[in-house]
């Protein structure tokens, strides 16, 4: 076998072991896929569409977060997808029941109760809905849950076969086949579906309020009624829904109020995963702000006050911008780095061993040629094989010496121990020689 190739396999384990090494690297920092569950509301309503365009801003910037969406029928099945471990995040609105192990992101936007209804039942009032059918939203909706409570507190009591409860598009359509007279939607301010209901001109527009042809301004009437209703009821807000907001209606501005809608999640949800999603949301806010425009209304401020639940830890990071200590944001790399540091440190010292040992094992084949001309002096000899003895010896000298060079051979205490050898060979050699030529001298 030539030097080379005693070369290759003498660090073939040193390379070995930086692949592994490098392979390992690779493997551990790759991240693991975080999957969330996202609960979010009929597949035709904003709560949807939101939730599409959160997925999408987040796993676009994030490669080990992947979202999945579940519709639901609002916000009661969402608060309760969280209570039972079900979803991991979810949008709700902000005066949601239930909820004990739910944890608030941040509050997105405004959602405003519209009162639309159909221009035969003349709907001026809330008082005006005795009698007529009405749509309250989808069973465990948002929608339900404040229509019925705004109306129980306005007095108004509905027929029970007269109250709908159905799904934001199914109650458009009954509207709009007059099977319905008037019906409640809670939404952001502009959605697309009031606007296109608002085309039909049999369909309009009424103020929430108690009383018809109150010259009182519409920003007095809404808070003056929603302070009243947010004694029973706390996390309503007056709002108006502003003259010709949907394509040149209303004709004059509505009395009207709202509920903030919130990104919530899980409380036990990973504190890092949730700080992402919520400086991500903030980060590309006029991105998202372009595809849907209730992200208009997300500023900071705004998104963590007056909300029914409490921060979320991560959320509170990112809003304290609470930065994790060196110790703690490098860990897991460190971690990595001793462990691989260990594994090449024992890698690299068991080929120091193996070299060694192939040194001392060449360097044992000096040995037994030395040891053999030993033997071969004390067998007795003549001047001739002290003369042959000798140049085998030099030959011997002259190879353990190129080796050494070539560093095929390591200068230690193997080494040493040869070149006594050696030494002591060649002393007995020349006594040898002397005695040989005492001996003839004496016989002459």
């Amino acid at each position: 076998m030539d030097e080379t190739t005693l070369k290759k396999l003498r660090f073939a384990p040193v390379f070995a072991a930086l692949m592994l090494v490098i392979g390992l690297w690779w493997w551990l920092s790759a991240p693991d896929k975080t999957v969330l569950i996202f609960t979010t509301g009929s597949k035709d309503g904003l709560y949807h569409r939101l939730a599409t365009q959160i997925k999408s801003v987040v796993e676009s910037n994030h490669d080990n977060i992947v979202i999945q969406l579940k519709p639901s029928a609002g916000s009661r099945e969402n608060i309760a997808r969280l209570d039972g471990n079900l979803a991991h995040i979810a949008l709700v609105q902000n005066d949601a029941v239930g909820g004990a192990s739910v944890r608030s992101l941040a509050a997105l936007y405004p959602e405003v109760l519209h009162l639309l209804y159909h221009t035969n039942a003349a709907i001026r009032t809330l008082e005006d809905l005795r009698g007529k059918r009405v749509g309250v939203g989808a069973r465990g909706s948002g929608t339900e849950q404040v229509a019925t409570n705004l109306l129980s507190f306005a007095g108004v009591t509905l027929e029970t076969n007269s109250t709908v409860q159905a799904s934001f598009s199914s109650t458009l359509k009954l509207l709009h086949n007059s099977k319905l007279d008037a019906a409640f939607f809670l939404s952001g301010l502009g959605t697309p579906a009031i606007g296109h209901a608002l085309q039909d001109k049999n369909i309009a527009l009424a103020p929430i309020s108690m009383r018809h042809g109150n010259t009182t301004s519409p920003e007095v009437i809404t808070r003056m009624f929603t302070d009243g209703f947010r004694v029973h009821y706390p996390h309503v807000s007056p709002k108006t829904i502003p003259l010709m907001a949907y394509a040149g209606r209303p004709a004059e501005t509505m009395a009207s109020m709202s509920i903030q809608a919130v990104l919530v999640c899980q409380k036990n949800a990973d504190a890092e995963i949730i700080e992402l999603i919520t400086r991500t949301l903030f980060k590309h806010r006029a991105v998202l702000s372009q595809k849907e425009p209730a992200f208009t209304h997300l500023n900071e401020l705004a998104a963590q006050t007056e909300l029914q639940f409490p921060l979320h830890e991560g959320a509170e990071n990112y809003y304290r911008r609470r930065e994790p200590g060196f110790l703690t944001t490098y860990a897991e790399p460190m971690a990595f780095i001793m462990s691989a540091s260990l594994l090449l440190w024992s890698v690299l010292a068991w080929a120091q061993r193996w070299y060694t040992q192939k040194q001392k094992n060449r360097i044992d084949t000096y040995y037994q040629a030395v040891d053999d001309v030993i033997r071969r002096l004390n067998d007795g000899t003549n001047l001739k094989e002290i003369n042959e003895l000798e140049a085998e010896l030099l030959i011997i000298h002259q190879r353990a010496s190129a080796e050494l060079v070539k560093e095929q051979l390591a200068a230690n205490e193997s080494y040493i121990i040869y070149q006594n050898m050696l030494n002591g060979c060649q002393a007995m050699l020349v006594r040898m020689r002397e005695k040989i030529q005492a001996s003839s001298d004496e016989n002459a």
